[in-house]
């Protein structure tokens, strides 16, 4: 035999098992990684859309005399209609992270995957922009969920008092904030215009959307508008005027 020449070796059982748990911890480990870095990617742009919604809404106040859109009539449903001619996107309303398809009817399930703080538009009673006492802590706009499979429930409102929509079908149950949404939160925009991400609590009630604990009523995970700023204290809440 020729000196030069080598018996070709192949890999035993053993180290082919080997290679394969190697390969499979490997994955394991950075699967969730990639998960998670496509949720963040879906966060910031959910963020951004709430970015064009919170300063749509805030240019339609100047040009109506520091009011907020109206909410729960039939010629406004819920404000989102509104702020339309300032943003210029149905898109806009679109949250990468909700199933619910798209839709440009405000009548329609789909319009809007946020819900908008209906205390500040009340019917006959809008709130002013230089009535708010503290523009950094009161919720202006926020992740919901899909509304029900009833009329009336595209961007809906929400009353933070009941924790039911308004002008969201006959269930009342349509679009609660999706508190578990993105990574365990939500993104709130917020009346002074910065929108961030907020890991909220949440106390499930005996109401739930559909049976699903993550869609439950629940007007105390956010505190209310009738909760004064010296009980919230700085934790985000619906409350724009009540001291």
């Amino acid at each position: 035999m020729s000196p030069n020449h080598r018996t070709a070796k192949g890999f035993t059982l053993i180290e082919l098992l080997v290679v394969i748990a190697i390969i499979a911890l490997l994955a394991a480990i950075l699967f969730p990684v990639f998960a998670r870095a496509r949720e963040n990617a879906r966060k910031s742009s959910c963020q951004n859309n709430l970015k064009q919604i919170g300063l749509g809404i805030l240019q339609y106040t100047q040009d109506y005399d520091e009011t907020f859109p109206l909410t729960g009539n039939a010629a406004n449903l819920c404000g989102f209609e509104a702020i339309q001619p300032y943003i210029k996107s149905s898109q806009a309303m679109q949250c990468p992270s909700e199933s619910t398809g798209p839709t440009t009817n405000p009548l329609a399930v789909g319009y809007s995957d946020y819900f908008y703080n209906r205390d500040l538009g009340v019917t006959g009673a809008p709130t002013k922009q230089s009535a708010l006492l503290k523009t950094t802590l009161t919720i202006l706009a926020g992740d919901s969920l899909a509304g029900a499979s009833a009329n009336r429930t595209g961007g809906c409102t929400l009353d933070t008092t009941t924790g039911t929509g308004t002008a969201c079908g006959a269930a009342g149950l349509a679009r609660m904030p999706a508190f578990n949404r993105h990574l365990e939160g939500v993104n709130l925009a917020f009346t002074d215009g910065h929108v961030k991400w907020a890991k909220l609590p949440q106390i499930p009630t005996t109401a739930c959307y559909t049976g699903d604990p993550n869609r439950c009523v629940n007007a105390d995970a956010v505190y209310n508008h009738l909760t004064p700023f010296t009980t919230s204290g700085n934790n985000p809440t619906f409350n724009a005027i009540n001291p």
